[in-house]
């Protein structure tokens, strides 16, 4: 390609001609019929945009609740996100959606862009839509079940936006001095709440629902700056969007859900061992009711009333993953513990629909890098710790570096347990597994 640094005749005829079949394409494309199931390319000045659409019947979820008993494995690669029986993943110029059962492509949807370079988007996957940030600023909500767009907006921000699902369709995202709630179906505003004017830069990290119309956000304020950065957590009425009261913090791990009335929020100071918070949420405010104490904080979950770390409080080294232990997040006393047998230690544990799940597998040595090895998914009762279930892993590829070498829950949605190991490098592809009954 040559730059054009001074005049040129037969370039500016070009250019001119150039803008007149440009135009002549817009205009045809006025009156070009819709397409259901094939690939559509809509040109443009900047870019093209392909959207597949469907292609095959939706692939309904799993099953409406977590496994009880899973017996099924599907392998897939960590950079697919499963919903509803998709797996979601960016390509160069957008997003795809494979078919989990099958591993086939369900639909497509990219900006191919033809006048400047550009990175991979980035996208958030919420109840019915999957939100694309491209990189010009320019944000598409597509349709989880036709890979077609519902809405197109521009943002004020190039980079770093984050949509954040809530109940009814509705999700979370920044905006310049505040929190802006939107409808997942159709894009539109529904409420905005402002943040105070120190953080006028704002990044929405979680958000959860509670009871009596009561929705939490955790934000980061400033969060390229070093000297003016903090959390805010913020209690917001979701129908309105009216600030309710404000929680500032040090920058820490996200809080988790312990259930209706209560926020499990590690404490951001440095050091071991970490002080754990129990917090008491309600319209009137936060308050801190008890606390507990665990070595590391980096792999604790929570829900169903329970917080449950995978790390021996004992024991010293970080990687002394052998022993569950779960709070109950009323008091933080100990509900019940689980060692694993001599040589095996945990993954990062999960719970959902009143079930804890972990992966057990045998304790790794140097020798055993890039090797076969093979586990167990193990499904307990979340009151008890009782064993409820046990799943064989098998064929599984030790990472070339055992600090990566922990096998984590991902996820669990739709019917599915989602394991992978912890990811060795940023867009390296690992095994997926996917548990189901």
């Amino acid at each position: 390609m040559r730059l054009l640094t001074e005049p040129n005749l037969n370039a500016s005829r070009w250019v001119i001609l150039a803008a007149e079949m440009a135009l002549v394409l817009a205009a045809a494309s006025l009156f070009q019929p819709a397409e259901s199931h094939e690939k559509r390319e809509v040109q443009s000045h900047e870019k093209r945009e392909v959207v597949t659409g469907a292609m095959g019947p939706f692939p309904a979820a799993f099953a409406a609740e977590a496994p009880v008993a899973p017996d099924h494995v599907i392998r897939r690669t960590t950079g697919d996100v499963p919903v509803h029986g998709l797996g979601i993943r960016s390509t160069d110029f957008g997003v795809r959606a494979v078919n989990l059962r099958t591993g086939k492509e369900y639909w497509r949807y990219e900006h191919r862009y033809t006048d400047f370079e550009t990175t991979a988007p980035t996208f958030d996957v919420l109840e019915h839509t999957v939100v694309i940030e491209f990189r010009d600023g320019n944000l598409v909500g597509v349709d989880l079940r036709t890979g077609k767009p519902r809405w197109r907006k521009e943002t004020e921000r190039r980079t770093g936006s984050t949509f954040v699902s809530l109940a009814d369709g509705r999700a979370v995202t920044d905006a310049t001095g505040a929190v802006l709630a939107v409808s997942e179906r159709d894009g539109r505003s529904l409420w905005t709440a402002k943040t105070p004017r120190s953080c006028a830069d704002v990044s929405v990290f979680d958000a959860y629902d509670f009871p009596d119309h009561l929705s939490t956000v955790l934000v980061g304020c400033n969060v390229m700056s070093l000297e003016t950065r903090y959390d805010l957590l913020l209690g917001v009425d979701n129908r309105t969007g009216d600030v309710l009261w404000q929680r500032r913090t040090e920058p820490a791990d996200s809080p988790l859900r312990g259930d209706d009335h209560t926020l499990v929020v590690p404490d951001p100071a440095p050091g071991t061992p970490k002080t754990v918070h129990l917090l008491d949420v309600n319209r009137d405010g936060v308050s801190q009711r008890a606390d507990f104490s665990v070595k590391w904080a980096h792999s604790i979950t929570a829900a169903g009333g329970v917080a449950v770390s995978n790390i021996d409080p004992e024991i010293y080294h970080i990687d002394s993953n052998t022993l569950l232990s779960a709070y109950d997040v009323q008091d933080g006393h100990v509900a019940w513990r689980l060692r694993a047998p001599s040589g095996q230690e945990y993954g990062a544990p999960a719970i959902a629909d009143g079930r804890v799940y972990v992966v057990r597998r045998p304790i790794l040595k140097n020798a055993d890098r890039g090797s076969r090895t093979q586990a167990e998914l193990l499904v307990l009762d979340v009151d008890t710790g009782r064993l409820l279930h046990t799943l064989r892993l098998s064929g599984l590829t030790v990472p070339k570096d055992l600090a990566y070498a922990r096998l984590d829950i991902r996820d669990i949605a739709d019917g599915a347990v989602s394991i992978s190991w912890l990811e060795e490098d940023e867009g390296k592809e690992e095994d997926l597994l996917i548990a189901t009954d």
